[in-house]
């Protein structure tokens, strides 16, 4: 490697160690996350000069050469300088000793380091979007499969922390799954507006050199460019606040997901637990089982709440021509790595949950959470209005606890005390019946709108999320396919000219 490992000799002369130590040397862990995208920028960028007569073929062969060697060689092997935080600078370095300062000085033509590295952002998100977003539907197929399979297994629901309406397992379940489903389609929206090329828009303006830029776009498996030369730079990453906050929104339904499940599993719900292997113990209480995978979920997801601050914080308190998020923490590389972390564990978590099934069925029907029901029944047989019916159903219920009888043993005589106090008249339903009317299981079959808990309802949801699950599936083989496509032939062109 050249001694010169900074550009600023010419111009400023030596760099403070100080500011080597604290600016320069932070960079270099997300310099080497972002290798793989380095290079494919870089051999697109020269492949496109070469079939342009800007760079000729000779020289641009060597170039394309040593780059390809840069590839092969990958971030771990590659001579890293450590004082430099800048690729351009360790990649320069290299290819001047592969094969002089002549080859090496011709790989910035017509770029500037804000062109390429938002180009650099751009590839090495779409393919964390790609990575995220299919560990997003491995979560979304065990999602489906197991409300499928708990689509009639009755447990209580609760608002306010307190029994409200029984619905079923699956149900539950379902409704994840349909939040997940935005998830999904609010990673494909934004992998839309990452997957364009920044290439060709140089320092701000453009530049003078008769660039290719939808060429360079097709080589890397772009769907458009990012047309505005001053937008293509590093000045307007709006994309990176997008992406943040849809991560952002994922990660607080994950964390809500794993809260739900976290209170169930303690001791006085006990309607489910996880699976052993993701739990811990106590150091000093032995008959500990701590829901470790939930806590780390809910834990990431605290913590993602200030993802979006800080990059909006960064982005907004400068001029629109200033890059302090160039200057900044790789707030990218940590998301996207709790974001795969989250959704690893959930997906386990869900693929070997254990439910207490018979707990889960006689908490539905204990507190009194089908008294709605009542209410309606008492509306569709005596025509009251339904705030009537209301307020004897809970003068009744009211009346119930007081005694001390629970809701197997509901008596019509006192649903008639309440409605006599009310409404004036007895309702003569009869015991049977109201028993009939409060039963959890009677309460869930006799739901018959669309979304509804009723069990065939939630299989009907599932078929609907399997579907489009389905679309997902077609759209995410659609791009990596593209996306491998334009990386083959960036390759095989890049041998070809560097052999020419």
């Amino acid at each position: 490697m050249k001694s010169d490992i900074f550009l600023e000799k010419a111009r400023l002369g030596p760099r403070n160690k100080v500011l080597v130590e604290h600016d320069e040397k932070r960079h270099l862990p997300g310099i080497k996350r972002r290798f793989k995208a380095y290079t494919h920028v870089d051999l697109a960028h020269v492949v496109m000069l070469v079939e342009n007569d800007i760079l000729d073929t000779q020289r641009g062969g060597r170039l394309l050469d040593a780059l390809l060697a840069i590839q092969e060689l990958g971030a771990e092997d590659f001579p890293w300088v450590a004082e430099s935080g800048s690729c351009l600078v360790q990649f320069e370095g290299f290819i001047t000793e592969y094969c002089g300062e002549d080859i090496a000085g011709r790989l910035q033509t017509g770029r500037s380091r804000n062109d390429q590295e938002a180009a650099v952002e751009r590839l090495y998100f779409r393919d964390l979007l790609l990575e995220l977003f299919v560990l997003l539907t491995n979560l979304e197929r065990q999602i489906i499969e197991r409300s499928i399979r708990h689509a009639d297994l009755i447990m209580p629901g609760y608002t306010h922390l307190q029994h409200a309406q029984p619905w079923t397992f699956g149900h539950y379940l379902m409704r994840e799954g349909f939040i997940f489903e935005r998830d999904l389609q609010r990673m494909q929206a934004l992998y839309a507006r990452t997957n364009l090329s920044s290439l060709g828009g140089a320092a701000q303006v453009g530049t003078s050199w008769p660039l290719d830029r939808e060429r360079t776009a097709a080589l890397l498996g772009h769907e458009g460019l990012v047309v505005n030369a001053s937008d293509a730079g590093e000045f307007a990453r709006d994309h990176i606040e997008e992406a943040i906050a849809v991560l952002s929104i994922m990660m607080s339904n994950l964390g809500r997901f794993a809260t739900d499940l976290y209170v169930w599993s303690s001791w006085e719900f006990s309607l489910l637990e996880i699976d052993d292997g993701l739990a811990g113990t106590s150091s000093i209480m032995p008959q500990k089982k701590n829901p470790h995978a939930l806590e780390r979920i809910k834990s990431l997801a605290g913590q993602s709440a200030g993802w979006l601050p800080a990059v909006m914080s960064c982005q907004r308190g400068v001029l629109s021509t200033d890059l302090d998020m160039v200057y900044g923490e790789d707030i990218v590389s940590n998301a996207t790595d709790a974001c795969r972390d989250a959704l690893e564990l959930m997906t386990e978590c869900v693929r070997t949950l254990i439910l207490h099934e018979s707990t889960m069925r006689e908490r539905a029907d204990v507190y009194w959470s089908t008294a709605s029901h009542v209410a309606d029944e008492i509306v569709r047989r005596f025509n009251f209005p339904f705030r009537v019916a209301h307020h004897v159903v809970g003068a009744f219920v009211k009346a119930s606890i007081e005694a001390g009888e629970p809701v197997s043993k509901a008596s019509s005589t006192r649903l008639d005390e309440a409605a006599l106090a009310i409404v004036g008249r007895s309702l003569e339903i009869g015991d049977a019946e109201l028993r009939r009317m409060l039963n959890a299981e009677s309460f869930i079959q006799s739901r018959v709108t669309i979304g509804s808990a009723n069990p065939m309802e939630v299989v009907r949801q599932a078929d609907q999320v399997t579907s489009d699950l389905a679309a997902h599936q077609r759209w995410l083989v659609e791009r990596c396919a593209r996306i491998d496509a334009a990386l083959t032939d960036l390759h095989k062109q890049a041998r070809h000219l560097s052999a020419s």
